[in-house]
């Protein structure tokens, strides 16, 4: 059933985008743009923990002289554990993304603003995260409402992705995963209430919707993992296994090292996705104990930054667009997945099968024939990140596609 639900929402996307007009086979994979930004735009106004009133900003970047009138938005909140940070942290990600292609958003959304001596507790930093997913899901509907009006930003409303890291990351998972569907602790119901409700109290263009296509999440947590489900949204996910900020599974955050609240991280959001279909990629930088560590040089910032664009191009773009929709699946494994040398293809009735592997762009990588019970992709050498490997019977009309991920 995983599997099943795992290639339905790829079929759907493919379908979905396979003809969308920005798409050129070199958009989205390549930084071929120059960028330009426009700062201090206003989004909404929001009321902080210690009663102050602030109009909320953000900080646009697009594709310099992009003729295209329909594009793909990433918004980005930055880290800071809820106490600080600011928008412009998320400057060199938003420029990084824009040059391949996307629009980016870098946002405001409120900090916690009390005394931090005591720190606060788990309800009062359970209410800060809900204050800051209604000031994201205000700047998701800012561009809906501009995208139904005047279209200054042209931005494609069906393709709006958020993300963030570390605190910015918990915002926008909780703005992906949490809904109204969720069985929630009884102390988050009267918060919820307090913020507005499911659509926040940072904006008043609540008829705009507030549901996105995918979560980038650099280091993350969700207050339970069980909120997500089989209709949420694609995640990636890159997180420190021994990170002691924000758990990796289970664990406290914690603020200048003092536990403050129970979450869970990527590695327990992974496996909840992977179990309910969602399409899921988690990169673990293992054996580390760092928190965002993986961003601390600018090799190791670039691997992951192509591995996230790598994971969006097949749902903006619509790779396989050439693949149509068989009656009927093969049953077959693949091991080990993820891998960084071979891939044991396994068929339980052999037959001659074709086996191709394809990149994210829907290029033919490899492609070979098979009758046998077991065949091998050898995968060493190719760059990491998200491939495809198809098998398919033209006699038999039938087709089945998966995901293998190299690393």
């Amino acid at each position: 059933m995983k599997t099943t639900l795992f290639i339905l929402f790829l079929a759907t996307a493919w379908n979905s985008f396979a003809q969308h007009p920005t798409c050129n086979g070199s958009r989205y994979i390549n930084p071929t743009y120059t960028v330009d930004a426009t700062l201090g735009i206003t989004f909404g106004n929001s009321t902080s923990y210690s009663g102050t009133n602030a109009d909320l900003l953000l900080d646009f970047f697009e594709p310099s002289g992009d003729v295209a009138v329909n594009r793909p938005l990433i918004i980005l909140a930055f880290g800071g554990s809820f106490i600080g940070g600011a928008r412009t942290d998320m400057h060199d990600f938003c420029n990084y993304y824009a040059a391949h292609g996307y629009t980016c958003a870098a946002i405001d959304y409120r900090l916690y603003d009390g005394p931090l001596f005591p720190l606060p507790d788990s309800v009062t930093m359970t209410d800060e995260v809900l204050k800051a997913v209604s000031d994201m899901k205000a700047a998701v509907r800012f561009f809906r409402e501009d995208a139904a009006t005047t279209n200054t930003y042209k931005v494609d409303t069906n393709l709006i992705f958020v993300g963030g890291i570390s605190a910015g990351a918990i915002v926008a998972s909780h703005v992906g995963m949490l809904d109204s569907t969720d069985v929630i602790e009884a102390y988050i119901d009267p918060l919820i209430s307090a913020n507005g409700g499911w659509t926040g109290n940072s904006s008043t263009n609540t008829q705009y919707g507030d549901g996105v296509s995918g979560i980038l999440n650099y280091s993350g947590a969700l207050r339970k993992a069980s909120y997500i489900d089989a209709n949420d949204p694609p995640l990636f996910s890159v997180h420190d296994d021994g990170d002691d900020v924000v758990p990796y599974a289970n664990g406290q955050a914690t603020i200048f090292t003092i536990p403050i609240i129970s979450l869970e991280g990527s590695s327990l959001m992974h496996q909840e996705a992977q179990s309910d279909g969602v399409n899921s990629e988690l990169i673990t930088i293992a054996n580390s104990s760092g928190h965002v560590s993986y961003f601390g040089n600018q090799v190791s910032t670039d691997t992951i930054l192509t591995r996230s664009l790598n994971f969006l191009y097949p749902i903006v773009c619509g790779s396989f667009a050439s693949i149509t929709e068989q009656t009927a699946a093969i049953d077959f494994k693949m091991y080990p997945n993820p891998s960084n040398s071979s891939v044991t293809i396994y068929i339980e009735n052999p037959a001659e099968f074709g086996i191709q592997l394809y990149d994210v762009a829907g290029r033919v990588i490899t492609s070979t024939e098979t009758t046998a019970g077991k065949s091998t992709i050898f995968v060493d050498g190719l760059t990491p990140g998200a491939y495809f490997v198809q098998l398919s019977n033209e006699s038999l009309g039938k087709s089945e596609l998966k995901q293998l991920l190299v690393f």
